[in-house]
Parts: C-alpha cells; structure tokens; sequence
C-alpha cells in the first residue's frame, strides 16, 4: 500500500516513521488507534503498520499491519504471521481484489501469499499492478518478500540498509 510507514506503540498510540521520528499525522488515526490499542494485552505492543492517509483517497485513517515487532524475543516471520492472524481480519482488496471497497478508520492485516515459484509471484504481482489500473492510484506500491523464518530486523541505523531475509520490489511506472 502506498501510505506511510508507521512503527506504533499500541497502548499509546503513538506513531513514529521509519527513521524514529514522530509522525504529526497520527490524528488522522483515532479510530484505528484506538483498535490496535485493545490487542496491547494479546501481545500487540509494537505494530509495523503502512498509515493510508493523503497520497489517495483510499482508506483514509486505515492501519494495515505489515508485521509486529516482539521486544524480548526474535520469532520468526510465520511464528509473528500466526499472532496477527489470531488477532486481526485480513481483507481481500489488500490482495488485489477490486470488487470490494477499502476500508476506512480500520485496522487490517496485509495477506500472506505464500509462493513456491516464480510464475506464482509473478502472478500475484501482476494482479497488484492490475488493481492499481482498476483503483485509478498507485495504491499498492509493490509487494514484500519475506523469508519464512526470518526475524524482524529492528534498524534506524540508515534508510539504505537493507534488510537480511527481506526483499522490497517496487512498481515500475
């Protein structure tokens, strides 16, 4: 989704952007904020969320939760994949389909696609792309791929470090 990156803190809602500065848009997210701070005591104290808000009009003050990020422990990306799953919906328009509106004010769960080949992620990043064209925005704005076992690498050390375990590929034009 193309929004902004935000790292919250869900008992207090505050929102911070990738780089650890807060973010002054936060605001715009009461009503999400305020879901994601009911999880705090299911073990959802730090979500890694895209903020959608002002670069579309699409699901304004929506929270999508990429992942979470564990304080003591590093479990893998399945083992965190398995907690969100338990505790937020996942909603289909975050998986390209266009059929349905996205939501607004809400907290959602991005899918999880898992992929053995290459034509299969292909596929996947077509219908993103496609999607795109339906929605008239650039409002996917590529896709994460994560490997299953990796841990969430907590890094505020420099923007242009890349993540072990991770691979973002953007949409091209």
């Amino acid at each position: 989704m193309n929004g902004w990156r935000a790292l919250i803190h869900t008992p207090t809602g505050t929102m911070w952007n990738r780089h650890g500065a807060l973010l002054t848009i936060a605001d715009c997210f009461w009503p999400a904020l305020a879901s994601l701070a009911k999880l705090a005591s299911r073990g959802l104290v730090w979500a890694d969320c895209e903020a959608l808000e002002r670069r579309h009009n699409l699901g304004r003050g929506t929270l999508v939760v990429l992942d979470v990020v564990q304080e003591a422990k590093t479990p893998s990306y399945e083992q965190r994949r398995a907690m969100l799953e338990s505790l937020l919906p996942r909603d289909p328009v975050f998986s390209g389909d266009t059929t349905r509106s996205v939501p607004i004010n809400a907290v959602c769960l991005t899918p999880n696609l898992r992929v053995e080949d290459q034509a299969g992620a292909l596929t996947f990043y077509a219908r993103l792309r496609e999607a795109n064209r339906a929605l008239g925005c650039d409002f996917f704005e590529g896709v994460v791929m994560k490997k299953a076992g990796s841990s969430y690498p907590v890094q505020l050390r420099s923007a242009m470090e890349e993540c072990r375990g991770w691979c973002k590929h953007r949409f091209l034009g």
